[in-house]
């Protein structure tokens, strides 16, 4: 099986992303109107029910995490979340995971979700050094994620970046990785001119830890659904909000120019060295991202040859494991049927 997906890889990381539009209606996947219906009473409670617990980083930090075991489980599933993103965004995931037999274990990177902020301004995005988002991802998985099952690492977006810089030191720990909009370098400006401005910015910030130009403090007060890029579902849109204002403490605003400064050059070192992974490898990219690029996810696949398989989702924005029904199962039957190959 293994050496079929190794040349499958080969022959889809060389000719580009194809097109995934397959969906396995007997996986277990929650609808938009189940999840409008079920949200209060059944998924948001479950997650509940589960402690939330703290580990120390190396430097000192409180950083939270959950655990999601099931009995039998066919293999474990860590979950590294993207940027703004805490353990409260992935409550309908983990819930859809166990329900096909997968135990989940997610922890919120610092400076995000329940986890420690390092400045005064709570609301700033900021990281000193990408990489202490990877020693925290080493401290969460060497401590509290069995061994005694398969393991898979799955990355969203800036999790995405963590996830494959973790898997390209880290080679023996993980099964699989899956990867679903990684930021392999962030959009600024546009797709052209993003590595000119993260050269730039690199090199010539000023006012290193405040706000990047054209973003501020956490406030949805004039957000509207129809001007977002994230998402085409309203109802997942909608809970995600909600899910934030139960626990306002892990709200996040815009990212501070060093953090921005550290992604760049973060993404980029996670591309550059792709070629460490020895793992089979999937990543999904959303055909109408605004926030990462696509260039970059192409050229992580072909370094990581053979072990990467792309796929693109059509008509996707950038939250593939929220987006609207038609897509969401889609993204949902390519990583259940990927994983249960491994």
């Amino acid at each position: 099986m293994k050496q079929l997906f190794l040349v499958f890889a080969l022959l889809t990381s060389l000719s580009g992303f194809e097109s995934f539009n397959y969906v396995n209606k007997s996986y277990k996947i929650t609808s938009e109107k189940k999840l409008k219906e079920n949200y209060f009473s059944l998924i948001s409670p479950y997650y509940y029910s589960k402690k939330l617990h703290y580990f120390k980083s190396l430097d000192g930090l409180n950083i939270a995490y959950k655990l999601f075991p099931v009995k039998n489980a066919k293999a474990n599933i860590v979950i590294s979340s993207g940027r703004t993103e805490g353990m409260l965004k992935y409550q309908e995931l983990i819930y859809d995971l166990n329900q096909n037999g997968y135990g989940v274990y997610i922890w919120d990177h610092r400076g995000q979700g329940n986890s420690d902020r390092v400045l005064k301004d709570l609301q700033l995005g900021y990281v000193k050094k990408f990489n202490n988002y990877v020693l925290d991802m080493e401290q969460f998985v060497q401590n509290y994620v069995p061994k005694n099952v398969k393991r898979i690492l799955l990355g969203h977006s800036m999790g995405g970046a963590i996830a494959s810089l973790y898997v390209e030191s880290h080679s023996k720990e993980f099964d699989a990785l899956v990867l679903s909009s990684p930021m392999h370098q962030p959009e600024l400006i546009s797709s052209g001119l993003t590595t000119i401005a993260c050269e730039l910015i690199e090199k010539r910030s000023r006012n290193i830890d405040k706000y990047i130009v054209g973003t501020s403090s956490y406030d949805d007060s004039t957000e509207k659904f129809e001007d977002n890029l994230l998402t085409h579902s309203k109802v997942r849109y909608k809970v995600t909000k909600i899910a934030f204002d139960i626990e306002p403490k892990a709200k996040l605003g815009g990212p501070s120019v060093r953090w921005v400064a550290q992604a760049c050059l973060g993404s980029k070192k996670s591309v550059e060295e792709a070629g460490k992974i020895e793992v089979p490898t999937l990543l999904l990219h959303a055909q109408n991202d605004k926030i990462v690029n696509k260039k970059p996810q192409e050229l992580f696949c072909k370094n990581a040859s053979p072990y990467c398989m792309g796929y693109q989702i059509d008509g996707a924005y950038h939250e593939l494991l929220v987006e609207e029904d038609s897509i969401r199962e889609k993204v949902l039957t390519a990583i259940l049927d990927f994983i249960s190959k491994i």
